[in-house]
């Protein structure tokens, strides 16, 4: 860009071309040009020196520059001359970048040559008649007319408007009005809103009336409007509009996927100042705040690294008030990038959940550059809401921002407004937050700035104290001069007693500056008490000043002001009950106030007093009539669905606080509110929640194809927050849980419906987070019966969270069906199954169950001389290896829960656990004993560790607490509080000095335990993930941590510095280890690895990979030879620590080939009845399922399998079970009359077996290869078989020789086939040929060539006279009984098979996902069916309204004009399984889990049978 530089003595000359980094700051010149373009200054007219010569043109450049030098520029740009248009590639570069050069300039001048601003007579002084003056010459300007103006209106952040003699006559802002008028353009396009929030009609009839030199440039001046680029062609004419609108299209599709990518992210919709949520609240009142606005300026505009601007200050000093004024002011001006208004109670508000991707879509509202970059972390991240809070800025805010380069204006300022960040109720989150807003300053190409208001609490201000005081500006209201407050206050107090004395009709001098002086007085300074007092006189309408005196009498100087809040709260309070009230009456009304107001004020999430009534099980009209005269402390919106809310938080501070609420008829109990807020959830739940609650129907429904609306109706508010926080209120309460009270009874009825309605709502996110804080508050004493049924309710979500947040009815569908029988909830629910589904049996694989992952342990130990090994388990035992033979030792039991920690003592004698019945046990490691088990804890015990010395036992649990033990009597020596963050792993250092605990707010702490205190001696701060595993280096001088953020950190244990961040695994790390030597560090994570570091250089060193399962622990043995892993499925591996090669696999215990149930489970779980008996003893083969298959009668099924196995069903309960082959079953047939079964195996034999006896009865021997398929004659009488041996052989099914064997092919045959006639028979081939074979006239095969790839199919029509064959060629060939070709169909992909229908009118064929019917006659192709999955084997029935198939059965009755059949055939549904559905008529009924997919599909009536790759079996029966 090259630009004119000003000099001192009014002169300007051409400066080279700047690139994008070096650009310096410019203004921009918008004009009209000269009728006579000759006149303009040109590029070659400054290079030659006649500028002046052109005094009409050099005028319009001198004041452009004389302006800039105004306004400290001392570049400036017009496009006459500063375009050197002799240059295409230059005059190209210029138009399709104008738009972002006059978007990046400092200034932009309008030079209108049309508008006067002498006009105005001398006499005319006011300023609107001098604005009306000029005002009509504006409105006809030239300048509103032309196609260039249009974006140089548009693009700049602001348009300054000067007349002919240079006069400012306002700009863009002031007059927007008349612009809008003038324009049509909208007030929001011309404040700088992104182009893209218009439609593209929207903004071509911007330009509809405008007009251009040439045709062409009323397509190239709109290239900036729609950010679109394409090639100049000066000549083209109207084309030039015709290729605008195909690239907009482009754009248009472009912008319809990163619409699409934008709304997956999740937002909190109400968190903007200028939502609808915020709408009323107010902003600084002109000539207030003045010098802290000023202040605020200044750091925005300030070159500085200072990206925090923290302001803070007590409750009610008007920090969200100074938020909102910084927020509408910098939207207005364009450069506020987004803002987030925190909300204790405000349910999204009031966490950090949703504020990096709420902060993102805003900036890809406001930014359309930093748009394209944020869709493209999407695209990269699907589950970006699932990453830490530092990930989400990262690629989400700084990796956006940081690729905004030549595209927009260097070091230009981007806003984010964060607001009340004291009422996000995660200190974690609150603590993390700060770290990485910090992270603001490594942007060098824009100055983003983060505003942030919050009370002073301790955890901020610690937070903020980290951050270099370069790095940050801090704020503190309470240091502003009382002076300057009270004089704000007093223009408070004016401007709302205005409103009042307009209202009321009183005097112009109502109430008096004495009067405002002493509520200003009253005030303390605190905003939010004058605002409160303000509505409360307003709200006393006719009493209003009877109100003031209430106030100013009720002063008590010296109180402080937060005691003035709670008088004129309590003033209030006792102001909206009449005193007409007997006694009994009054103390009715203050119950129902506490039970209304101590509702509203400890609701997690706003509600309407609609929804609160119904919450409440309570009349609407008491709720309007409690809230009739509190509108001075509730915002009441005018109608009754509308979301109530709190003008300040510090009501419920007030409200809660009995030393501060002194008037107890209104104090509220806060445990008991939340109590009654909690069994009002329950009851409404129970009473409203049901099976299919929205009446969808089929259960397939994906949740984005349900209407919102019919949600909303069928699940409103009321009952939606009952779902998301009955276990908040409840665990709030601190109430007791026990088995069998309402929490336990609602749970076992209504578990299933709260699933399907949390996931209908669209909060799947939340749903495992809110069982596992249920399953935190049982007590294992009090819970013995239900702590196993949430354990297994959590299994449940764990392993069908993915599929019911897309199709919630699955719940009753998939979850039920294919859960594993010892899992509870497969019995407690079985009633609430789908309709549509009448019963599921799964034979499941008879091979060891797989270990369950959910419930995993997270230690090991191993004695002192490395010879035994201890870990803890999903049982209630520690169990014991042999480390030398890997084999089992023993078993250390006394808890009733899983073990999850273990440590032994330093001396090799005792081993200590900790458990999730939140007990510490110790055993005597030789005998076997139980030294002593403790009640440790209140939450599961994480973490159990022996000092060095082995006196002390240190426990870390979800309590919150760290606990230190006498090792050798149990007793209690003291009690760490963690600082309200749970304890996920702790380590003693080498000396026993400290201990440090990694918890989940991402902290470790060092705490030093040397003497009877328990000082915290540090604080590591550094993760942006929960910490899972810490350690000490054998000096004790180093941490090494591993943490959810997938880093270890290795830190400095003295100065509390990182030293070091290892990165390399892919998902959570778990584990962490020192090598005895330090020389080395191992980690286990979540990826399934096992890292090895060099702990001084931090490079990796080897990457170990076994485990089929996350890792949950690592450990050195102290001999330093073996590293010890354990994962999630509870197996344990030892390594070579030379060679980092496997040693081998520990073994498991008896209790592994039951994982997940709990011995003292067991017999309950088994006494459930002849169901569970029955579910158990049904076992299916031990390997793939090759085929399933009934029998032509539809009583047996018979089913074979890679274990070399054949089992007879009957129905749905095993018959026989038929061994004889030696390898894997290829085929199974059915004689015609079911009497006999054929299997083909690859032992390259052929066996027939009596149905009922299981007998063989012959075994046909004679291929030399695996027999691939095997078959029956329509009669009977024949069986042949196909091999990989290239032959066909045929056998007597009832005397058992071999017939015949026919040769012709010369590779693996595909498949085969008699006619229906029983006189031929044909065979196809990988060999590209079909044989066919004359079975009465022995005459010599026919091999039919004609295909150029493997043959797949062949089938006979119903009459015998014709064959069909298809192949990997694409094509489908006819053939006559005599071999002569007959037809050719061609295709675009492989065909997978083929056939007739019965009256031989169709022919069906399969091509990857869909089947095809084709009519012979007509030679067209009459219909498709798209079935979601290849189809490898397909016949019609005998009816002929259906396809059968491999995968099952497909009605094709809708896509033939007739077909003969009676209803006998006529099935009652059509059953086919897809890749992962199974379908009912072509309906998704029943997802099918990746271990359940099918690899084979037979149907009968309303039964289908799959077969899986595990060796499992399943059979669902549909309701007829």
């Amino acid at each position: 860009m090259r630009l004119l530089q000003w000099n001192e003595d009014g002169t300007f000359q051409l400066t080279k071309d700047f690139t994008g980094e070096e650009l310096p700051s410019y203004a921009i010149l918008s004009h009209t040009w000269l009728l006579d373009s000759d006149e303009e200054v040109t590029f070659d007219d400054l290079a030659q020196g006649k500028a002046k010569s052109k005094p009409t043109g050099y005028a319009k450049i001198q004041f452009c520059g004389t302006q800039a030098a105004k306004d400290g520029l001392e570049f400036f740009w017009v496009d006459t001359c500063c375009i050197n248009r002799n240059s295409s590639a230059e005059l190209q570069e210029a138009i399709t970048t104008m738009f972002t050069w006059y978007r990046n300039a400092t200034r932009c001048y309008a030079y209108l040559t049309d508008v006067s601003a002498n006009k105005a007579p001398d006499d005319v002084t006011n300023d609107y008649l001098l604005v009306r003056s000029w005002e009509s010459d504006f409105r006809r300007s030239r300048w509103f007319t032309r196609g260039w103006t249009l974006q140089e209106l548009l693009a700049p952040a602001s348009v300054e408007f000067f007349s002919y003699e240079g006069t400012r006559l306002g700009d863009k802002k002031s007059l927007q009005s008349i612009i809008h008028e003038i324009t049509g353009i909208p007030y929001e396009a011309l404040r700088g809103d992104a182009m893209t929030k218009f439609t593209v009609d929207q903004r071509l009839s911007w330009a509809a009336n405008r007009q251009t030199k040439r045709k062409e440039d009323m397509a190239y001046c709109l290239l900036g409007i729609f950010n679109v680029f394409m090639p100049l062609l000066y000549g083209e004419g109207d084309h030039a509009f015709e290729r605008l609108r195909q690239e907009i299209d482009k754009k248009h599709a472009e912008n319809v996927k990163r619409d699409h990518l934008l709304a997956t992210i999740p937002i909190a919709s109400e968190a903007a100042f200028n939502s609808r949520h915020n709408q009323h609240e107010p902003t600084c009142l002109p000539n207030t705040r003045t010098e802290l606005l000023q202040e605020i300026e200044r750091w925005l505009e300030s070159p500085d690294e200072r990206c925090i601007f923290w302001l803070n200050g007590i409750a009610g000093t008007g920090k969200s008030t100074v938020a909102r004024t910084v927020a509408r002011t910098h939207y207005n001006r364009g450069d506020l990038g987004a803002n987030f208004f925190f909300s204790r109670g405000g349910g999204d508000l009031s966490n950090a959940n949703k504020l990096v991707t709420t902060l993102s879509r805003q900036l890809a509202s406001r930014f359309p550059l930093a748009r394209r970059y944020i869709c493209e972390a999407v695209n990269e991240e699907e589950d970006i809401m699932n990453l830490s809070l530092k990930d989400q800025w990262q690629r989400l805010i700084i990796n956006p921002l940081s690729k905004l380069h030549s595209d927009y204006p260097p070091r230009s300022t981007v806003l984010i407004v964060i607001d009340a960040l004291d009422e996000c109720e995660s200190e974690r989150d609150v603590r993390v937050l700060i770290r990485v807003l910090s992270t603001a300053r490594l942007l060098t190409n824009i100055r983003l700035r983060v505003f942030v208001t919050s009370r002073p609490e301790i955890l901020i201000r610690h937070g903020f104290t980290k951050i270099p005081e370069v790095e940050r500006a801090v704020f503190t209201l309470q240091e502003i001069s009382p002076d300057i407050v009270d004089h704000d206050l007093s223009i408070f107090f004016e401007n709302h007693f205005s409103t009042i004395r307009e209202e009321r009709g009183f005097d112009d001098d109502w109430p008096g500056m004495r009067i405002i002086k002493r509520l200003v007085e009253i005030s303390c300074g605190l905003f939010i008490w004058a605002s409160t007092a303000c509505r409360f006189i307003r709200e006393g309408r006719r009493l209003a000043k009877r109100r003031i005196k209430i106030l100013i009498n009720g002063y008590r100087s010296g109180v402080g002001p937060e005691k003035q809040l709670d008088l004129i709260y309590t003033n209030v309070l006792r102001n909206s009950i009449q005193q007409d009230y007997n006694e009994k009456e009054r103390q009715e009304l203050c119950a129902m106030f506490r039970e209304v107001l101590g509702s509203i004020v400890i609701l997690c999430s706003s509600l309407s007093m609609e929804s609160l009534a119904k919450l409440l099980a309570m009349p609407l009209d008491d709720i309007k009539d409690t809230l009739a005269d509190l509108h001075t402390i509730f915002n009441i919106p005018p109608k009754t669905s509308y979301p109530l809310r709190l003008h300040h938080p510090t009501f419920r501070d007030f409200l809660l606080n009995k030393e501060r609420c002194s008037d107890l008829d209104f104090w509220v109990d806060e445990k008991q509110a939340h109590q009654a807020l909690a069994d009002s959830c329950l009851a409404l739940m129970s009473k409203n929640l049901k099976s299919d609650i929205c009446g969808l129907g089929s259960p397939g429904t994906l949740l984005e194809n349900v209407d919102p609306n019919l949600i909303q109706r069928c699940i409103p508010p009321d009952l939606q927050y009952a779902c998301l926080y009955w276990v908040e209120h409840c665990r709030l309460s601190g109430r007791r849980l026990t088995d069998g009270d309402p929490f336990d009874l609602f749970f076992r009825e209504h578990f299933l419906h709260w699933l399907e309605a949390i996931n209908l709502m669209g909060k799947s996110a939340e749903m495992s987070a809110i069982i596992r804080l249920y399953h935190a508050l049982l007590m294992p004493d009090s819970n013995a019966r239900q702590l196993p049924f949430v354990k297994d309710a959590r299994r449940f979500i764990f392993k069908f969270q993915n599929i019911i947040k897309r199709a919630p009815l699955q719940t009753y569908c998939a979850a039920l069906s294919f859960i594993p029988p010892s899992n509870e909830l497969k019995f407690q629910f079985r009633s609430q199954i789908h309709p549509w589904i009448k019963d599921v049996r799964i034979a499941e694989a008879d091979v060891p169950a797989a270990k369950d992952e959910f419930n995993y342990v997270s230690d090991l130990a191993f004695t002192p001389d490395s010879k035994q090994i201890a870990s803890g388990s999903n049982f209630e035992a520690v169990r014991f290896w042999d480390v030398a033979t890997k084999a089992t030792l023993a078993k250390y039991e006394g808890a009733t829960d899983k073990m999850s920690s273990v440590a032994i003592s330093p001396d090799g004698t005792t081993v200590a656990a900790g458990s999730d019945d939140f007990t510490v046990l110790a055993w005597d490691i030789k005998t076997r004993t139980l030294r002593y088990s403790i009640k440790a804890h209140s939450g599961w015990v994480n973490s159990v560790v022996f000092s060095p010395d082995g006196k002390i036992l240190a426990s870390g649990a979800m309590d919150e607490t760290v606990a230190l033990w006498d090792a050798s009597t149990g007793q209690e020596i003291k009690r760490i509080d963690n600082q309200s963050s749970c304890v996920n792993t702790a380590a003693f250092s080498p000396d026993g000095s400290l201990i440090a605990t990694g918890s989940v707010d991402q902290m470790i702490r060092l705490w030093d335990v040397s003497n009877d205190s328990d000082e915290l001696r540090i604080i590591l701060d550094g993760h942006s993930g929960a910490i899972n595993s810490v350690r000490f280096s054998p000096d004790g001088k180093r941490i090494i941590s591993g943490s959810d953020d997938m880093t270890l950190k290795l830190w400095d244990t003295a100065l509390g510095t990182e030293l070091m961040a290892f990165k390399g695994h892919t998902k959570r790390v778990m584990a962490v280890a020192f090598s005895w030597d330090a020389v080395h560090i191992a980690s286990g994570s979540e990826d399934k690895t096992v890292r090895i570091w060099d702990a001084v250089g931090g490079t990796a060193v080897a990457i170990l990979r076994d485990h089929t399962s996350g890792l949950n622990s690592v450990l050195f043995s102290p001999d330093g030879k073996l590293l010890a892993s354990s994962s999630f499925d509870d197996e344990v591996r030892l390594w070579d620590t030379k060679t980092w090669t496997l040693v081998g696999k520990l073994d498991d215990f008896e209790e592994d080939a039951n994982p997940g149930i709990l011995p003292s489970r067991q017999s309950s779980t088994l006494s459930t009845g002849e169901i569970m008996e029955s579910a158990k003893l049904l076992k299916g083969h031990s390997s793939e399922i090759t085929r399933v298959v009934f029998s032509p009668d539809g009583q047996w099924l018979a089913s074979g399998s890679q274990d070399a196995t054949i089992k007879i069903w009957l129905r749905k309960n095993e018959h026989r079970k038929l061994e004889g082959h030696s390898d894997s079953i290829n085929d199974l047939a059915f004689s015609p009359d079911s009497n006999l079964i054929a299997s083909a195996s690859a032992d390259n034999t052929v066996r027939l077996w009596n149905t009922s006896t299981g007998v063989v009865s012959h075994t046909f021997e004679g291929h030399s290869n695996s027999v691939l398929g095997v078959l029956f004659s329509p009669d009977g009488q024949l069986v042949a078989s196909c091999s990989n041996d290239t032959t066909i052989r045929l056998w007597d099914p009832f005397i058992g020789v071999a017939l015949g064997k026919i040769e012709g092919h010369t590779g693996p045959i595909r498949g085969i086939t008699f006619s229906p006639d029983n006189h031929f028979i044909a065979s196809c081939s990988v060999d590209t040929t079909v044989l066919l074979s004359d079975l009465e006239s022995n005459a010599a095969s026919v091999v039919l060539r004609g295909h150029s790839n493997a043959v797949n199919s062949v089938a006979f029509s119903s009459d015998s006279k014709l064959l069909v064959s298809c192949s990997e060629d694409s094509t489908i060939r006819f053939w006559s009984k005599s071999g002569a070709g007959a037809g050719i169909i061609r295709d675009t992909v492989p065909v997978s098979s083929t056939c007739f229908s019965p009256d031989s009118q169709l022919m069906a064929y399969s091509i990857d996902n869909t089947v095809k019917l084709w009519n012979l006659g007509s030679k067209y192709t009459v219909g498709s069916l798209n079935v979601g999955a290849i189809v490898r084997k397909l016949s019609f029935s005998s009816c002929g309204r259906y396809l059968e198939t491999d995968r099952g059965v497909l009605s094709i009755g809708s896509l033939r004009a007739h077909s003969p059949s009676s209803p006998s055939s006529i099935r009652p549904y059509s059953l086919f399984a897809t890749h992962d559905w199974l379908r009912r008529d072509m309906e998704n009924a029943i997802w099918l889990p990746n271990e359940y997919y099918a690899t084979d599909v037979a149907t009968w009536g309303n039964l289908i049978a799959m077969g899986h790759s595990s060796g499992a079996i399943s059979f669902i029966e549909f309701r007829i």
